[in-house]
């Protein structure tokens, strides 16, 4: 009787932490007066207007694009033509609950990662090639 309550008490186990998904709500975080356009595992971008966050959830390891573009004129459309002024991609970890930026080494300015809280990306106003708004 023993040996088959241990049994069903292995397999139960098993079989929940082989269904086991990560899933981490965290945020993109702008500090910055221009405006970041983040994108997650090559999907659409989501804008994050100045002095603003947006929502982002990890549910699995994946890449994480991070773009800051100046506030400029607009043109005759009504857009801003322009090159972004930073841009990278990091690399991103999700495992159950723990999700976290994998900073693997350099410097990472205009961009904190894992901070306040692991999986974070706050962008910053430091290190940016944007002229002073006026």
């Amino acid at each position: 009787m023993r040996h088959t309550a241990g049994l069903a008490a292995g397999l139960l186990v098993a079989t929940s932490a082989g269904s086991a998904e990560a899933g981490c709500l965290r945020q993109v975080i702008n500090r910055t007066d221009h405006v970041v356009v983040a994108s997650q595992d090559g999907g659409p971008g989501f804008t994050v207007r100045p002095h603003h966050a947006h929502p982002i959830r990890y549910l699995r390891s994946g890449q994480v694009d991070i773009a800051v573009y100046c506030r400029a004129p607009l043109d005759e459309s009504g857009l801003a033509q322009q090159q972004p002024a930073f841009r990278a991609s990091y690399a991103t970890v999700a495992v159950l609950d723990r999700c976290y930026v994998d900073i693997d080494g350099g410097g990472t300015q205009p961009v904190a990662l894992n901070n306040p809280r692991q999986g974070d990306i706050v962008v910053a106003p430091y290190e940016l090639a944007c002229p002073p708004l006026r």
